[in-house]
């Protein structure tokens, strides 16, 4: 069946090997210390966080079977002023679906990404500005 953790590690590549200035973990708990997202905009930029999310199996023929995988990639900038916390994220959610849209397949571990969807967050804690941007890929793998 899946190898949900091939395809995680497959996000973790891309996003470290195209990106600076971000701290990207997988496979960990949710950040909630606003200290390891505060962003400068260029050299501190936040922290993104691969974690994995629902998997469903649907029989597609007599021998295959049809999986959809939903990986989550959750972006997070701190910063003190509302209004650049929220451009950051804004720039930081850019960079990161620049590279999912231009890499559909995530390294060759799934047939092809057929949607994402991105809720967001704002959290105000001790004077700064917490905002997120979670973001659930839609990928199917076909399997025997």
């Amino acid at each position: 069946m899946i190898n949900y953790k091939t395809i995680t590690q497959a996000i973790q590549a891309l996003l470290e090997d195209n990106l600076s200035g971000y701290i990207i973990v997988r496979n960990t708990e949710r950040n909630t210390d606003a200290s390891n997202a505060v962003s400068d905009g260029t050299t501190q930029k936040g922290w993104i966080g691969i974690y994995k999310g629902p998997l469903e199996y649907e029989p597609h023929s007599t021998v295959k079977w049809l999986a959809t995988i939903n990986p989550k990639i959750e972006i997070q900038v701190a910063h003190y002023n509302s209004e650049t916390a929220e451009n950051y994220l804004q720039d930081a959610e850019k960079e990161v679906m620049d590279l999912l849209t231009a890499n559909k397949k995530l390294s060759g571990t799934v047939n092809n990404t057929v949607g994402y969807s991105i809720d967001y967050e704002v959290n105000e804690d001790e004077e700064i500005y917490h905002n997120a941007a979670i973001i659930t890929i839609k990928a199917e793998v076909t399997t025997t």
